[in-house]
């Protein structure tokens, strides 16, 4: 099944919404972390990618580990810019960048929903700024992880996954 298209122009409805600000609350962020992160994978590759525990569509990333030099997956949040995939290094809004951000460095290639991408870190402060603005629009508790990240001085890195044929 192809990767689904995530549109961040759409008008998203009162269910979406409520789940948004579900995922926005202590409990929320807690389920996110410990319980969506272990099971939206397995309902990822169960049902081809058509239910998540909320109402935000998410996939997995398989990168190359830049240390290890193994196979890693992790399950991402996304939406499209064209046919581009965008993902944000948010990691709920801590003082580090996640692990994969430094395994899509060190190793571009990657798959994303079973698709194959190279992965582009987005510098233009312009297009960071655009991108930042259209995943607020998909969730908008990425807002929240700018106000974490702040006072740590972290910008949350943007990648640019590009099909590769």
């Amino acid at each position: 099944m192809p990767l689904r298209y995530v549109d961040p122009h759409k008008k998203r409805g009162r269910r979406y919404q409520a789940g948004v600000r579900f995922g926005r609350s202590r409990i929320g962020q807690f389920v996110a972390r410990h319980v969506a992160r272990r099971t939206d994978p397995y309902l990822f590759r169960l049902t081809g990618g058509r239910v998540n525990m909320g109402p935000i569509v998410n996939a997995p990333l398989t990168s190359i580990g830049a240390k290890s030099g193994q196979p890693r997956t992790v399950q991402l949040t996304y939406f499209h810019d064209d046919c581009d995939v965008i993902l944000l290094a948010s990691n709920y809004g801590g003082s580090k960048n996640p692990q994969w951000y430094h395994n899509l460095k060190a190793n571009p290639d990657c798959e994303f929903g079973g698709e194959k991408f190279t992965a582009a870190q987005v510098t233009d402060p312009d297009d960071c700024a655009r991108l930042y603005e259209l995943a607020e629009r998909v969730y908008a508790g990425y807002s929240d992880y700018r106000e974490q990240t702040a006072p740590a001085g972290r910008q949350i890195p943007i990648f640019r996954l590009t099909p590769r044929p």
